[in-house]
């Protein structure tokens, strides 16, 4: 197995920022992407960039490399209410959301892929507030949807990780501690993170062996910053 991380939803959002922190750290990466071009502009030779649409199933079976360390999946409906996103059908979102994943962990299965498919959730999906309300309504079924894909992968048979983020933002990732537990919580303004830190949590969930099969809710706590050692053991402390 190599030590390539692979993103799937790299150009924007959490997965850009993983792939960015993956650069940074001179860690090989491959970006899954529909648009080659795009993605060669955002990171040039730095970067393996291979074609992959979540929606064509075909396209995954030829961009999945089975000796990948693990794969950071990121994809959601485009742009949410500041982008085309906004107010899609239910079953486009779906077809994306929850259809993206099947794809993804089929192909997986189809090429042998033995590493850990790390997966992006949202916090909230067991509690009612008015924020699941008011995502749910603007991305219409996004909780059941989200809600399945987690199921789907679970019962997959692949190794993995489900990670709830608290509300996102993009504010500089650092300047808090993180709050990590297996405990949910409601969609709400004061559990917030950085994508940045977000991706952090993400890209350490690939090879920690104490969140495999496992999920957890990731958002802000403290000022201060963890260091590598606080973020392994706060993962650590997951499995009891």
């Amino acid at each position: 197995m190599s030590d390539t991380i692979a993103v799937i939803g790299a150009t924007r959002g959490t997965g850009l920022a993983a792939m960015r922190q993956l650069i940074d750290a001179g860690r090989p990466a491959t970006a899954v992407v529909r648009s080659v071009e795009k993605a060669r502009g955002l990171f040039g030779d730095k970067a393996a960039v291979v074609y992959g649409d979540v929606t064509r199933p075909e396209t995954l079976a030829q961009a999945i490399d089975p000796d990948w360390a693990g794969i950071v999946f990121t994809v959601d409906i485009t742009g949410g209410i500041a982008g085309r996103g906004m107010f899609a059908s239910r079953e486009k979102i779906r077809a994306v959301m929850y259809g993206g994943l099947v794809n993804t962990v089929e192909a997986c299965k189809q090429r042998g892929f033995k590493g850990r498919l790390v997966l992006l959730s949202t916090i909230g999906l067991s509690i009612p507030s008015t924020g699941m309300k008011t995502l749910n309504w603007v991305k219409p079924g996004l909780r059941d949807h989200s809600i399945d894909k987690a199921e789907y992968l679970k019962n997959s048979g692949l190794d993995w990780t489900v990670v709830r983020a608290g509300i996102l933002n993009d504010k500089p990732g650092g300047a808090r501690a993180l709050t990590i537990t297996g405990e949910d919580r409601p969609l709400e303004m004061r559990y917030q993170i950085a994508r940045a830190d977000l991706a952090r949590v993400m890209l350490a969930s690939v090879t920690d062996p104490a969140v495999g099969r496992r999920e957890f809710s990731v958002f802000w706590g403290e000022a201060g910053h963890d260091s590598d050692a606080e973020l392994a053991a706060k993962l650590a402390a997951l499995a009891g």
